[in-house]
């Protein structure tokens, strides 16, 4: 006994260390990537905090200015505060890693003049102590020529209050990222993965004389009922409500759209291609994101995260991006409708710490990932969607009480569903699971679990620890305490099964784990286009409901036009209400 109690506390502390060191990893490795600590100074040419030039002939001094004599293809390193570094037509030449200026907690540098190509970072301002500066830094980056570099100018944590002008930013991964409380003005943006990038918290005075593209950027902060204009080449609302963005082309940003903390705003007919995020909402609420083409953006196709819920994504067309079609993170009560998300190289859908979200009526298909993926989240809804070709149809890890029903899910590659971690009360039933890549013998499959009961059991209860099990997944429903599933492979699996008379329900149950059967297969596909009919006498009200929700709760009436009334309601509204009102013509 005292040899278990031994191995008892050893597994206990060898569990105890690699849970310390998972989570003690995690965090050094996040405030590696957040730059809390500084940056060490790299090698190259060395303008001296006491005025010398170290490693070229090719600078030279003329009281506080620095002025190229020639073409250099080292980083010039910025040791002294108040200095013009005059590039003088010149180029500052990399060979695609490194850093073309680097600059480390200075106040009042300019650059000027400057062809800075072909570095990993063409200018990076950074920190050396912690904390926000008690001044603006006043360093100015203006009438330079900044090329083929991953980052143009990277303005790193507690760096603000600089001006960025009269620059050409082009052929960048990113042009600008991480400015804060910077003035822009006269900036050229061409052809660059995504202009300028920008936290939540970013406030910038950034105006119409800067360009994407040759179109103008609107850049708002706490601005309300108003249009954006037609020629915009991007679109930041900071802080903003009851705006309007419609019948845009945008390419070539961070985030063709932006929103953050931004509300009550509709998104409608937009195209957006070829940015690195074509829609991106952060802290954002309220919002119908709707009708837009959203095509072959280098990230996700639409964003939503901070927190970003209640929000309409309906009947957009979200094709061919290199990430997710839609990816959301820590957002709530959001809803994606009537979309087509198609051949999308991540997932289809991506949820990760979410709640009460709904998939309706999309059409998921082609997704080189899952069609649908739920990461730690209860209470989703997926109903009536088309979800077929992708990798996996659905697949849920550690996401419980998701109800899933009148979906199809056809020929996916891999399982029709996967349920996986902590997952659990999933209701799933009235789906139809047709010709999946049958593995290891099912459509669907829930993956088994490690459960260790000896570190349940109280330490002085003086019973024996029993051993780690390998134990079947949890349990989920499915069915609806009459009706099942549709299994395509029901009759291959069970070929003895027969219909329960003219009740289209097998006598056999579908065998999934011991913890999970459909006890009520059906023997016939589910239509998923019809929509079950309510009681006359609750038509009317929802009604009611329905259009006094968009005239009190969103605040927004178009007067006494009857065709944009009716136009906004279309948008507003839940795909199922508006199936409501259309019953009522």
């Amino acid at each position: 006994m005292v040899l278990m109690r031994g191995t008892e506390l050893a597994l206990t502390f060898i569990l105890t260390l690699l849970l310390f060191s998972a989570v003690a990893g995690g965090v050094f490795v996040d405030l590696a990537v957040a730059n809390f600590f500084p940056e060490p100074i790299p090698a190259g040419i060395r303008i001296n905090s006491d005025g010398t030039v170290e490693g070229t002939d090719s600078i030279h001094r003329s009281g506080n200015v620095y002025t190229l004599a020639d073409d250099i293809h080292r980083t010039i390193v910025v040791l002294r505060d108040g200095i013009v570094l005059d590039g003088a037509g010149y180029t500052l030449q990399g060979n695609g890693d490194g850093t073309g200026v680097f600059l480390q907690e200075r106040n009042g540098v300019t650059i000027k003049n400057l062809k800075i190509r072909n570095f990993y970072s063409g200018i990076k301002f950074t920190w050396l102590n912690f904390g926000s500066p008690t001044s603006p830094r006043s360093n100015r980056v203006s009438g330079n020529t900044i090329t083929n570099n991953t980052y143009g100018i990277t303005f790193y944590d507690f760096s603000s209050g600089d001006e960025v002008s009269d620059n050409y930013i082009a052929d960048n991964t990113y042009g600008v990222i991480s400015a804060s409380n910077a003035v822009f003005r006269n900036n050229q943006f061409r052809n660059n993965d995504g202009a300028i990038s920008e936290s939540i918290n970013d406030v910038n005075d950034i105006d119409t004389s800067n360009t994407v593209n040759d179109k103008p950027i609107y850049y708002w902060v706490e601005q309300h009922d108003r249009t954006v204009p037609s020629d915009a080449g991007w679109v930041a609302l900071k802080n903003c409500r009851d705006i309007s963005v419609q019948d845009l082309n945008l390419e070539g940003n961070a985030d063709g759209i932006l929103l953050c903390r931004t509300t009550d705003s509709t998104v409608n007919g937009n195209v957006m291609t070829n940015n690195l995020n074509g829609i991106t909402l952060k802290g954002s609420s309220n919002n119908v994101i709707s009708d837009n083409q959203i095509r072959n953006n280098k990230e996700h196709g639409i964003r939503l995260e901070y927190n970003s819920g209640s929000n309409i994504i309906s009947r957009n067309e979200i094709v061919a991006n290199t990430k997710d079609g839609v990816h959301f993170e820590s957002s709530t009560n959001n809803s994606v409708t009537e979309n087509q998300v198609m051949e999308n190289n991540g997932n289809g859908i991506f949820f990760y710490s979410i709640q009460d979200c709904n998939v309706i009526a999309n059409n998921i298909t082609l997704n080189k990932d899952c069609g649908i993926s739920f990461g730690y989240g209860p209470k989703g809804t997926i109903i009536g969607n088309y979800i077929s070709r992708n990798e996996k149809g659905i697949w849920i890890n550690s996401g419980f009480e998701n109800t899933i029903t009148f979906n199809t899910i056809a020929e996916n590659d891999g399982w029709g569903i996967e349920l996986e971690g902590s997952q659990k009360n999933n209701v799933i039933h009235h789906n139809n699971f047709i010709n999946n890549n049958i593995t290891e013998g099912l459509q669907v499959r829930i993956a088994s679990l490690w459960t260790f009961p000896g570190l349940d059991e109280p330490r002085l209860s003086g019973k024996e620890p029993e051993p780690p099990q390998f134990v079947a997944g949890a349990a989920n429903v499915w069915d609806d305490d009459g009706e099942g599933n549709y299994w395509s492979d029901y009759f291959t699996r069970y070929p003895n099964a027969t219909e329960i008379g003219n009740t289209g329900i097998g006598d056999t149950p579908f065998y999934i784990n011991p913890n999970n059967m459909d006890n009520n297969p059906l023997t016939n596909p589910v239509d998923i286009s019809t929509i079950p009919e309510f009681p006359s006498w609750i038509i009317l009200p929802l009604f009611l409901l329905a259009t006094l929700f968009s005239i009190v709760i969103r605040k927004k009436l178009y007067g006494t036009n009857k065709t944009e009334r009716k136009n906004f309601i279309k948008i507003e509204m839940s795909p199922l209400l508006l199936r409501i009102v259309t019953n009522l013509k």
